[in-house]
C-alpha cells in the first residue's frame, strides 16, 4: 500500500481549491452558450491551463477530463458529430469519467484523495485507513458514473436532455450519499480508535 507522504509527492496540486477542478467545465457551459463551436476547445485550453502547475502528476480523473473535452473538441470540428445520437453524445461524459475513475482506483491513486485531504483532521489523514477509504469512495463512484452512461444508452423511449439531466444526477447524488456515509464512517470509527 502507497505511504500518504509517496501519495502527497504525487499530488503537489493537492491545495487547490476544489472549483479549481470545475473551472473546465463551467467554461464550456458558458462556452456553450456564446461560442458552441469553440465551447470545448475552450473548456480544454482551460483544463490544461489549470493542469499545468502539476503537470507531472495529475490525476487519473484529470487526465479523463481533459481526454473528455479533446474527444468533444474533434467532434465538434469534425463530420462524426452529425452521426452520433444524442443519447450517446450525453453518455460520452459520464463513460470517460468511469474509465478514468476506475483508473485512479486501479493504479492505487484514488481520485477522491486530492480532494479529501484537506478537509480531513490532521490525525485521520494519516492513517492507512484513510488510503483504503478513499479508495472506496473512488470505486463508488467509477460505478455512478459508469451506470449513468449505460442507463442513458440503454433505457428505451425517446431521447430528451431533461431524461439525461434526472439520469445524471440520480447517479452522482447516489454516488456521493454513499461518499458521504463511507466518509463519516470513516471519520467516527478513525476518531473512537484515537480516544
Amino acid at each position: 500500500m502507497p505511504s500518504i507522504a509517496r501519495m502527497l509527492e504525487k499530488h503537489p496540486h493537492i491545495g487547490l481549491p476544489v472549483w479549481a477542478g470545475l473551472a473546465p467545465w463551467l467554461v464550456f457551459a458558458l462556452g456553450l452558450k456564446f461560442l458552441p463551436v469553440a465551447a470545448p476547445a475552450l473548456a480544454l485550453a482551460t483544463g490544461l491551463l489549470l493542469a499545468w502547475p502539476a503537470r507531472t502528476s495529475l490525476n487519473p480523473l484529470d487526465i479523463g477530463i481533459l481526454a473528455y473535452f479533446l474527444v468533444l473538441t474533434v467532434l465538434a470540428f469534425s463530420a462524426i458529430d452529425r452521426n452520433l445520437s444524442p443519447a450517446a453524445h450525453f453518455a460520452l461524459c459520464p463513460a470517460v469519467l468511469a474509465v478514468a475513475a476506475a483508473a485512479s482506483v486501479a493504479l492505487r491513486r484514488p481520485f477522491t484523495f486530492v480532494y479529501a485531504y484537506p478537509y480531513t483532521p490532521g490525525h485521520l489523514r494519516d492513517r492507512p485507513a484513510f488510503f483504503s477509504a478513499n479508495q472506496w469512495i473512488s470505486l463508488l463512484w467509477t460505478a455512478g458514473f459508469a451506470c449513468a452512461a449505460l442507463i442513458i444508452l440503454l433505457l428505451p423511449g425517446e431521447w430528451t436532455l431533461s431524461r439525461g439531466v434526472v439520469i445524471l444526477g440520480a447517479a452522482f447524488t447516489g454516488a456521493a450519499a454513499g461518499s458521504i456515509l463511507i466518509g463519516v464512517w470513516f471519520h467516527f470509527y478513525q476518531s473512537r480508535k484515537t480516544t
